[in-house]
């Protein structure tokens, strides 16, 4: 799960980022970029420009340039460092979990998974399927996209082929996807890595 702070710093880190790769950007090419609104976009960039991290000039045709200071430098080489530590030690933490979870498949004589979900988790159990020879048939991704994720094919709900097991294998409101899979597919056998259970409620 991402708290706010942890979503308001990585919305921040890219902005800076942003602005620093291209000083030549507008409030509507970042909000695409950050994948937010325009308004949230604007609310930011006021917030970096009183903590001192961006400048704003004026250029002709009423457009605006941004720049970023010096303490906005250091502010994003700050963020970047935190960021590549937290994401360390998630992979460490989600590596081990799912070492564990599919420990206990070689046990059971468990061998082909589907998983659910679409993000950095899912690639991680993808890899360490490979290191315990445990065979992904696919991947639920749950987003609408239909393209492979870390390099597995992305598979149809309604139809998908035969697995021992369905693992929840995404950090995105992972409770949801649990639930909707369960409903959706009784009598299959749904489970996931105790990376999880802190947000699974009652199930952990």
């Amino acid at each position: 799960m991402i708290d706010r702070d942890a979503r308001a710093d990585a919305i921040i880190r890219d902005l800076l980022e942003r602005i620093d790769s291209d000083e030549e950007i507008n409030q509507r090419a970042l909000a695409s970029a950050l994948g937010i609104a325009l308004g949230m976009t604007n609310a930011y960039l006021k917030r970096c420009v009183k903590k001192g991290w961006v400048k704003v000039r004026q250029v002709p045709a009423r457009r605006y340039r941004y720049y970023l200071t010096p303490k906005g430098f250091a502010e994003k080489t700050r963020l970047t460092a935190e960021y590549f530590s937290d994401s360390l030690k998630f992979f460490c933490r989600a590596r081990q979990s799912f070492e564990r979870l599919y420990g206990d498949f070689e046990a059971q004589g468990v061998h082909r998974v589907i998983l659910c979900g679409a993000d950095e988790l899912t690639e991680i159990a993808i890899l360490c399927a490979f290191n315990r020879g445990i065979d992904v048939v696919g991947v639920v991704r749950g987003d609408g996209r239909d393209d492979d994720v870390g390099g597995m094919p992305a598979l149809d709900r309604i139809t998908p082929p035969a697995a021992d097991r369905w693992v929840i294998a995404t950090t995105r409101d992972a409770a949801t996807v649990f639930e909707v899979t369960v409903v959706g597919h009784a009598g299959q056998t749904v489970v996931y890595p105790d990376l999880l259970a802190s947000v699974m409620g009652e199930r952990a």
